[in-house]
């Protein structure tokens, strides 16, 4: 606990000291959600489960709403307490050079604001990252250095922040959520006087059913065929039963089951067009 505790006084200074050179943010306070998703199960486990986390602004206007950096307690759980299930610093680095394990990476068709600055080349990604896994706890900080206004995080509405790499060995339920929810900031500066402000959940707890299978194969039936494309529709327009996880009929990767999945199914089975993404 002294440990959380010091990492949180931490956090908040360096929050603090960034918050002299921004501006007074006029809107409400802004949103963390996650995406989860499981693993297709294409090689022998353990699997990687991916958790987005998202954030929602409701100015999308970098000289008026501007992170100057976010502190972010979170825990992961899970159903099977017999078997392996971790969050691991190899698959979770916070270095934006390591396009592969990075937290920063684009991910899911997503772009990550972090990793594009860094992309750019001019040293505007936050200066400050920070993360701590011990257990099934997450600590993730982020935040700009003093007297610094090239890191302004202000690009609009469902930004991907960060993507949380979980090792997964067996059939479970992981869900991931927000730990001593109060301690969870969006800090803005008002004028000379740092603002610090309550991050709202939007779906949390999330969760990702981990299960031998495939996106696309709604049914569960093993085979990814117009029996899908039916199931789908009958979910979709009918009343029909959700498919199980929910994420194999989320075909197209984009966190939504809709209209676009069956397009992008019947794009696949009958127009040479991508297999489910994973």
């Amino acid at each position: 606990m002294k440990k959380y505790l010091l990492l949180l006084v931490t956090a908040i200074i360096l929050l603090g000291l960034t918050g002299f050179a921004w501006g007074q943010d006029p809107g409400v306070p802004d949103t963390l959600y996650a995406i989860c998703y499981d693993s297709c199960h294409i090689s022998l486990p353990p699997w990687e489960v991916h958790f987005l986390l998202l954030v929602t602004h409701d100015v999308p206007d970098p000289a008026q709403d501007s992170i100057a950096g976010i502190v972010i307690p979170l825990k992961v759980t899970h159903t099977n307490p017999t078997a392996y299930c971790s969050l691991t610093y190899e698959r979770n680095t916070t270095s934006c050079s390591d396009t592969i394990n990075s937290i920063f990476r684009h991910f899911g068709g997503m772009e990550n604001y972090m990793m594009s600055l860094y992309e750019k080349g001019n040293g505007e990604e936050w200066d400050i990252r920070i993360l701590n896994l011990t257990g099934n706890r997450l600590w993730l900080t982020v935040a700009t250095s003093l007297g610094t206004d090239d890191q302004r995080w202000g690009p609009g509405s469902q930004v991907l922040l960060a993507t949380m790499t979980l090792l997964v060995e067996d059939t479970m339920t992981v869900c991931i959520d927000t730990m001593f929810v109060h301690f969870g900031r969006l800090h803005f500066g008002a004028g000379v006087i740092p603002t610090y402000t309550y991050v709202p959940r939007h779906n949390m707890p999330a969760c990702a059913k981990i299960r031998s299978g495939q996106r696309g194969d709604a049914n569960g039936d093993g085979e990814i065929d117009i029996g899908d494309i039916v199931y789908l529709i009958n979910y979709l327009y009918k009343g029909g039963p959700a498919p199980d996880p929910l994420e194999a009929g989320d075909v197209d990767f984009d966190g939504v089951i809709d209209l676009g999945d069956l397009l992008y199914l019947i794009n696949y089975l009958y127009k040479g067009g991508p297999a489910p993404a994973c």
